[in-house]
């Protein structure tokens, strides 16, 4: 097959594209950033629906990320309108559903959706569609898309397709780590192909740094707050010199305050502790972050967050979940939470728990020597040469074309 000079992709997906707390969102929308500037024609179709704040007008948190959405009032249908705008060479197209979750949405705005998409399709013809997601309405558009003609590239973030059904009208699947292909060729026979995460610069290196906080992001059961608040704990009580900040996403600090009333102890008590709400852009909690934090609980496609720390020189400390250890390499440390993780879904550690007491030990000494501290942050710039954008954008491009070129 002929690949075109400038291959069209349309990038699909049933939430905001520019979604801070969503890091399968953000990792597609630095694909289609990726491979705009790499000559490619490149769109996004999705809607305002967000995985953190609810009830915030969508155009307040695009504002916020610099843009200046035009708004277009839908002639059909009730009373909705359109956002549209340029991302970084990605010209953008959201649904405005208001405040609707995304197991909302569908069944108010799912055709207005759905009319949006056929028109682009007929309009615009893509080459490519780069998408995810597994319920009936979004494998009803992935067949209306391959029916028109166009190849369709499944972006699989998470653990949670495990159902060969999903990739039913698909022609290739990209992950983000080895971790994952390997999992899903063991479990269901699936092939893919393993590219890094995309780091967008401008979202995510911070200028300016001022290394402060050991830093903990989206305090939710997954992400291991319950191990996290024990930490917490052990640390404020005994180094209260040592700042600890929060950072909300799906899960805010008072999930984390919680987790610790339930195992006896209140958190709010330390001054040592702080938090702050959800962020647009992780450029501005990595600008203050001396040490981060990820003892995630489940199985991390990649752990997105810690890649993001490597590139601003910032050691992580992570789980051994998944694909975290891939994706920290030699930049990070990589300590297990417990003999067995599922515990810390439902219950906090017991006090003086080796596991707590090992995460404290390499904060403390990260933090109390600095040779020791200035080595981990060489180390984490030298593991982020692989998410070196230039690099990236061209390994992007050649899966795309190489995916349009097959028969």
């Amino acid at each position: 097959m002929t690949v075109p000079t400038n291959p069209r992709v349309l990038v699909l997906l049933s939430q905001m594209p520019q979604d801070p707390a969503s890091g399968a969102a953000r990792s597609m929308m630095g694909i289609a950033v990726m491979l705009a500037a790499r000559g490619f024609r490149v769109r996004a179709l999705g809607t305002t629906v967000r995985e953190s704040v609810r009830g915030e007008p969508a155009a307040r948190l695009l504002e916020q990320l610099g843009h200046r959405p035009e708004v277009e009032r839908l002639e059909t249908g009730p009373a909705r309108t359109l956002l549209r705008l340029n991302d970084a060479g990605v010209d953008c197209t959201l649904l405005d559903v208001g405040p609707l979750a995304r197991h909302e949405w569908e069944p108010v705005w799912g055709e207005a959706f759905d009319r949006q998409l056929l028109s682009t399709i007929e309009e615009w013809k893509p080459d490519v569609l780069l998408t995810f997601g597994g319920n009936p309405s979004e494998r009803l558009r992935r067949h209306l898309a391959r029916r028109a003609g166009a190849r369709v590239v499944f972006g699989l973030r998470n653990m949670s397709y495990m159902d060969r059904r999903n990739f039913t009208d698909v022609d290739a699947v990209l992950t983000p780590s080895g971790f994952v292909t390997a999992a899903y060729a063991k479990l269901i026979g699936l092939g893919s192909t393993p590219i890094p995460v995309p780091i967008v610069t401008q979202d995510v290196v911070a200028p300016g740094r001022q290394p402060l906080f050991v830093t903990f992001v989206n305090p939710c059961r997954h992400k291991g707050v319950n191990f996290f608040a024990r930490l917490a704990e052990d640390l404020a009580t005994r180094r209260p010199d040592l700042p600890v900040l929060v950072v909300d996403s799906r899960g805010n600090a008072g999930t984390l305050v919680n987790a610790g009333l339930r195992a006896g102890f209140d958190l709010r008590r330390h001054a040592s502790l702080f938090s702050c709400g959800g962020v647009p852009r992780p450029r501005e909690f990595l600008a203050v972050t001396r040490v981060l934090l990820v003892p995630s609980v489940w199985y991390e496609a990649a752990g997105r967050v810690a890649a993001e720390a490597l590139v601003n020189g910032i050691p992580p400390i992570v789980s051994p979940q998944g694909g975290l250890p891939e994706t920290v390499g030699q930049g990070g440390r990589v300590l297990p939470i417990a003999a067995d993780p599922a515990t810390l879904l439902e219950s906090v550690p017991p006090p003086d728990d080796p596991h707590v007491r090992a995460w404290a030990g390499e904060i403390e000494r990260l933090c109390d020597d600095p040779a020791y501290e200035a080595e981990a942050g060489r180390r984490a710039r030298v593991a982020a040469a692989r998410y070196e954008p230039e690099t990236l954008a061209d390994r992007y491009a050649a899966y795309f074309r190489d995916v349009l070129g097959r028969r």
